[in-house]
Order: C-alpha cells, then sequence, then structure tokens
C-alpha cells in the first residue's frame, strides 16, 4: 500500500475541515432561511434533557419515599407524605405560589368575591420566612382587636408559624363566625410579644365607598380589587358627576389588592384611550403584555391617592398609572413606601387532587404560581430588589406616629368597609372588648378622632381648586422614575 506525503495528509485535512465548515454553514443558512431548524434541534435537546433529568429525580424521590414507608419508626400517612414533598417544591419559589387543595381554592374563590368568616387580616411570608401581616382591613374584628401591619404572627393558638406555609396559616386563621383564635405577634419595637384572642366574624367587604367633603370634595375609599370593584367605581364617578363634584381624594390605604383585571379596569376609568396602565414580563412569551385604557376618561377631576405600606399589588398598579399618567398625587407617610409586591399569580386548575368527595370524584385543586412582574408605564419595577426602592414613595408626606396609624387602623379608616365612622363619634365595640381593645369610661364622650392623612389630602385638594391649579400639570412635576428602568430581557 503506497503511503501519503505530508504534504497530501495536510491537504486533506484541510479538505475535510472546509468540507465540515461549508456543511456547518449550509445547515446555518438553512435555519436561517426556516427559522426553524437550530430551535428544533434545541428544544429537542433541552426536552431530553429534561426528561432525564426528571426521571433521575422521580427515581430518587421513589426511593426515599419507600424506605421511609418501610422503616420510620412509626406508620405514615402517604397523603401526608406527598403534601409535604408539593409544600417543598413551593417552598423553593416565592411567598406568592403555593398549592391549592380544595378547601384553599374554595377560600381564595370567597375572598375574590369580598365575603368570608375570618378575622380580616391579609397575610403574606416576608423575607425572613416569618407570617407578616401586610394589613388588617379597616372595621374587622383583626382591626378592632389592634393588629397593625407588619406585625409577625409567631404563634397560633399556642403552635409556632415557624415553616409554616400561607394556606395552613389561612386554615387555622379561619372558622365559623363566633368561634374564637388565639395568636401571639411579635412587634417591632415592643418588649414583649403580644397576645390576642380574637373572635372570627362573617365579613362583607364592599369594594368602593363614598362621602362628599365640603367644597366639592369627593372621598372614595376603594377596600380591594374584588370583581365588582371597577363596576361600582364606575357608578360612583357617574354620581361624582351629577352632583357637580370638583375634585377626588381615593383612599387606598391598606387596599392589599385582588385581581389584576380590576386594577386594569378601574384604571382605564380615569385615563385616555391607549394610554399604559401596565406591563408584565415573564419567561413565557405569552406573559410579556402590555395594557392599555380602552375607553375614554369619565372626568378630567384632580385626584390625589392616600397610600401606606399597607397598600399593595393592584392598588400599586393603579396608583403608578394615575401618577405616570399625571392624573393625580400620592400622598402617604412620612418615610413610608408601599408594600412592593409587584408579581403576577396565575391560578391554574390541575387534573388531578389529593381529595375525593363521598362518590370517589376528584375535588377540584389548582396552583397558584407566579408567572410574571409588572412595571408601571414609566417602566418602575414594583417590586425592586434593593428594598429601600421596592414599592412606590409618596409625592406628599404627612408626619404621622405610630400611636396615630393604630388608632386610625382599629378605627376603620373613617370611609371603612363594615361602619363609617365620622369624627368624634365612637363606633361600636370602642368601650372594650375581648380583641384588645382598651376599655374606655365614656366612648361617646372621647375626644374627636381627625385623620390626619385625609385632613392633609382635603386641605391639599382645597388649595388645588382654589388656585385653579391644572392638576395635570401639578402632578407631572412631582412624579419622577423612582426605581430601575424597564429590562430589556424579560424578568425571571
Amino acid at each position: 500500500m503506497a503511503s501519503r506525503s505530508p504534504k497530501s495528509n495536510n491537504l486533506e485535512r484541510r479538505i475535510i475541515a472546509l468540507s465540515g465548515v461549508m456543511i456547518l454553514l449550509s445547515f446555518f443558512l438553512l435555519a436561517q432561511a426556516t427559522g426553524k431548524f437550530a430551535g428544533s434541534l434545541f428544544a429537542k435537546e433541552a426536552q431530553k434533557a429534561e426528561k432525564e433529568s426528571f426521571y433521575e429525580f422521580s427515581n430518587l424521590f421513589a426511593e426515599v419515599y419507600q424506605d421511609i414507608k418501610d422503616k420510620y419508626v412509626e406508620e405514615v400517612d402517604d397523603r401526608k407524605l406527598f403534601e409535604a414533598a408539593i409544600d417543598g417544591m413551593f417552598r423553593a419559589l416565592d411567598p406568592h405560589s403555593q398549592f391549592l387543595d380544595p378547601d384553599s381554592l374554595s377560600m381564595l374563590e370567597k375572598d375574590t368575591e369580598g365575603e368570608f368568616s375570618g378575622i380580616g387580616i391579609h397575610i403574606v411570608m416576608d423575607e425572613s420566612g416569618a407570617l407578616a401581616v401586610i394589613a388588617p382591613m379597616p372595621g374587622t374584628p383583626a382591626a378592632e382587636a389592634g393588629l397593625l401591619p407588619w406585625d409577625r404572627i409567631v404563634e397560633i393558638e399556642g403552635e409556632s408559624t415557624e415553616g409554616i406555609d400561607i394556606v395552613a396559616a389561612v386554615k387555622k386563621l379561619t372558622g365559623p363566625e363566633g368561634s374564637k383564635v388565639t395568636i401571639t405577634v411579635f412587634r417591632e419595637g415592643e418588649p414583649e410579644l403580644l397576645y390576642f384572642t380574637i373572635t372570627r366574624r362573617h365579613i362583607k367587604v364592599d369594594s368602593v365607598y363614598t362621602r362628599i367633603a365640603e367644597g366639592g370634595i369627593m372621598l372614595m375609599r376603594l377596600a380591594r380589587f374584588s370583581e365588582e370593584t371597577s363596576a361600582d367605581l364606575r357608578r360612583a364617578l357617574e354620581d361624582a358627576k351629577s352632583k357637580g363634584v370638583r375634585g377626588l381624594i381615593i383612599d387606598l390605604r391598606n387596599n392589599t389588592g385582588g385581581l389584576l383585571k380590576e386594577a386594569i379596569n378601574v384604571s382605564d376609568l380615569f385615563l385616555h384611550k391607549g394610554q399604559v396602565i401596565v406591563s408584565t414580563k415573564g419567561r413565557l412569551e405569552s406573559q410579556n403584555r402590555e395594557y392599555t385604557a380602552a375607553n375614554e376618561p369619565i372626568g378630567s377631576w384632580p385626584m390625589l391617592i392616600l397610600i401606606n405600606r399597607g397598600s399593595a399589588s393592584a392598588s400599586e398598579i393603579f396608583a403608578g398609572a394615575m401618577r405616570d399618567h399625571g392624573r393625580a398625587r400620592l400622598v402617604g407617610p412620612k418615610g413610608e413606601r408601599t408594600f412592593g409586591k409587584g408579581s403576577v399569580q396565575t391560578i391554574d386548575p390541575l387534573e388531578h387532587s389529593l381529595e375525593r368527595d363521598e362518590r370517589g370524584n376528584l375535588l377540584p385543586a389548582a396552583l397558584r404560581l407566579t408567572t410574571a412582574r409588572y412595571y408601571t408605564p414609566n417602566g418602575t419595577a414594583i417590586d425592586n430588589k434593593d428594598p429601600e426602592k421596592r414599592g412606590l414613595a409618596p409625592d406628599l408626606e404627612v408626619e404621622l406616629t405610630r400611636e396615630h396609624q393604630f388608632e386610625l387602623t382599629r378605627r376603620g379608616m373613617l370611609l371603612g368597609e363594615v361602619n363609617l365612622v365620622e369624627p368624634g363619634k365612637a363606633k361600636n365595640g370602642d368601650a372594650g372588648n375581648e380583641n384588645g381593645a382598651e376599655p374606655k369610661e365614656d366612648a361617646e364622650k372621647e375626644e374627636p378622632f381627625v385623620d390626619l392623612q385625609l385632613q392633609f389630602a382635603i386641605d391639599e385638594m382645597k388649595r388645588m381648586l382654589d388656585s385653579g391649579a391644572n392638576a395635570t400639570a401639578d402632578v407631572a412635576k412631582a412624579a419622577p422614575a423612582e426605581t430601575e428602568p424597564l429590562p430589556v430581557a424579560a424578568a425571571n
């Protein structure tokens, strides 16, 4: 067999290498032309890797499960093991994602309807993993008992809440009307733990409350963003037009949010057609959306919006949209920002469940998953990673003591969901009750209580109306972008 010279070998290698490059280039050009080839190859490889990972981990899970079943010192219920495994998956995610068993799904549906039996608080797992109160609903047993935003619930019925999830906590706190629940609270600045025994009530939370103050100023409290909020608010705004209202003060304090679509629908009542309300960014293309106003505004009143650190989620979407478009200024306690809950949760029904009815049919279960984050029209990220930039800061600040805010929450915000409380008039139950309210010798003679934040807003609105200032122009000057701009890549 004849041997080849080194020169021939080098030439052959170059030809082979060049051929390989040409083949790869051809594939590249073909992929560019069709837009599918490279993507499908990568997708197939990714799917293959995911499948291999899944089987690898599921085999491990099955082995651990069987060992526990066979060897653990006590017999363990299958359902408890699977519930714990599911719970463990969600602990690796954010505090707003959760598995909804049939009871939890039913409670969530009732909550968005605005009617349930319990003590009336919104809770969340904070960054440290503690069970924290976002805000008590004004006028509810929790507010009357004296619970405050950012209280940490460390025990429920004497059992530690360490490691508890939101679903389990809600189950423990809700219950039949007239029943009682005892909770232990850590409050920053207090030397000792606080104890509350609270009687559950049937709570019906309407979404919109209104009152007309002197000078033609309409005070509007949005208690939550539930199914009927935009329809209720539309009727209230039409009523404002018929009564010759000159300015609006919208109270979002301790409004912890609700439905994204209602935040959009409410914003639509105040913005011009085509103006951006909010944008969402997620991992999937379908989650990258921009929501715009579909109609013309009902009116052009000058507006002020009351906020505090209990204002969250849908409240922040609405407040951010109004400020970014120069429709309103935000009035809040000095040094206090809104809660900073800027993520979108999607409820995905499941085909399977851990529970069955008496006939053996699977009861409905679902996943509540964070699928996107949202941004105000100028690109402000509400849940900024920097705690000092998280949430929305007020444009106008009011000096308020903690004691004043405590009393305001207990009384029902003066435009409360349960009772409309006028300054100087005692609310039922203020004379002392088992829920922790301090007894008063004569509740009817107590000193008039003035909501300082609301009064500041009324005085500011009067100034605006008397000066004839263009509210839109005034607000636009006070609406700087205060957090990082909307990133080009989708937020994960």
